[in-house]
């Protein structure tokens, strides 16, 4: 008998890391695969990457889930968690899937685990037990793992911190990073045909932008993203920005890079880059600066110098092409000019990318086609507590 499995979506950037896996669900025996399509993908002002889901061949299984925020304000952020659990519940209620799963610490994702719940539906996590102190995605990320009844994490790190929350070792599998499964096998096109197709020269550095709300920091998105264009604005690099996420804080963020962007030669901002561009772009890259989570876990792969600005990924590991930075000015110029440097990248030869090996997806496979749905599943107990 098959078992379906609904895996969640929210935005370009968890697209990216589950489409090998989607791939990998419709492809094997014996399961069956549904896609929920919610948050960012059907915003226009992000790129309206419902459209990329869609091109990979993945409508015929696709259920879409109404959760966009109306602005970039903490009230509308809420509004859209609790429009979120409503639209899952519906969606669950049409067809329940057998296994539910869920990747990192998107606020768009929180719902369908809290969905899940009164369906008693088991929900597997991916990514769960990892840090980062500056964002609010911390404290979901560690919220969808208590949450969750199977934990799929990158690091033993991070399966030694689900343990201290009190998760069964049975329930966790270290796999990495399913992502980075598609980046080993990834085969890009030569750099003046990438770079000459977003109308830049292949022969000057160009560096790739995305900077996200710091959603833990004081202040607003514009005197966050400041420090970052004053720096852009001194630097000999061509640009490419893409947009930030949908968190609190974003649209200011998102005016101030477009305003730069639209006044500078040799600067190009897109809402969104697509995954194969994007993987395109890390490969031809000579440097990204931002604060995104790309630049600690994937550009290792392509051992591209990275300039990690601020608080928001503060805790998670960094491979050694990262270099953090305050977000000043002066500290961000300095530290993008040392990435752009070629003896810094020459000295990242060699460099293992320690989230994945390529072998994620077979490994997370395995455990969704096999693991008993039974009672002892549902049922979780605090591993190390009193009986």
């Amino acid at each position: 008998m098959s078992r379906t499995i609904g895996i969640v979506t929210s935005a370009r950037a968890d697209f990216g890391l589950l489409r090998g896996l989607m791939a990998a669900v419709r492809g094997a025996a014996g399961l069956d695969l549904l896609v929920y399509a919610t948050g960012m993908h059907q915003s226009p002002a992000h790129g309206h990457t419902i459209d990329e889901v869609l091109a990979a061949g993945f409508g015929p299984v696709l259920v879409e889930v109404a959760a966009l925020p109306a602005d970039d304000g903490a009230a509308a952020v809420g509004d859209a968690i609790g429009r979120a659990v409503c639209g899952f519940s519906a969606a669950f209620a049409a067809r329940r899937p057998d296994l539910l799963v869920v990747l990192g610490d998107r606020f768009d994702a929180l719902p369908a685990a809290l969905a899940a719940l009164p369906f008693t539906l088991p929900v597997a996590h991916l990514c769960g037990g990892d840090v980062t102190e500056g964002a609010m995605d911390d404290s979901i990320r560690h919220a969808l793992s208590k949450l969750s009844h199977l934990h799929f994490p990158q690091l033993e790190s991070h399966a030694e911190r689900l343990r201290r929350m009190g998760e069964e070792a049975w329930r966790i599998t270290v796999v990495g990073q399913p992502g980075l499964d598609e980046v080993v096998a990834f085969r890009p096109r030569p750099r003046p045909e990438v770079l000459g197709g977003l109308g830049l020269d292949p022969a000057r550095p160009v560096t790739v932008l995305t900077y996200h709300p710091e959603t833990l920091a004081p202040g607003d998105g514009a005197d966050a993203v400041a420090a970052l264009l004053r720096a852009a604005a001194g630097m000999d690099s061509q640009m490419v920005f893409t947009a930030p996420n949908a968190d609190p804080g974003n649209a200011p963020i998102r005016a101030a890079i477009e305003a730069f962007a639209a006044g500078r030669p040799g600067c190009v901002y897109r809402q969104s880059l697509g995954r194969t561009l994007y993987l395109e772009m890390l490969n031809h890259a000579d440097a990204m600066v931002g604060n995104s989570s790309s630049g600690l876990i994937e550009a290792a792969s392509f051992r591209l110098p990275v300039v990690n600005i601020g608080e928001r990924q503060r805790g998670r590991l960094a491979p050694a092409n990262v270099i953090t930075c305050a977000d000043d000015a002066d500290a961000i110029a300095a530290a993008w000019r040392r990435a752009l440097d070629p003896g810094f990248r020459a000295g990242l030869a060699g460099l293992v990318n320690p989230y994945g090996d390529g072998r994620s997806v077979e490994k997370v496979l395995a455990v969704l086609a096999t693991v008993p749905l039974d009672r002892r599943l549902i049922v979780k107990r605090f591993a190390g507590a009193d009986p």
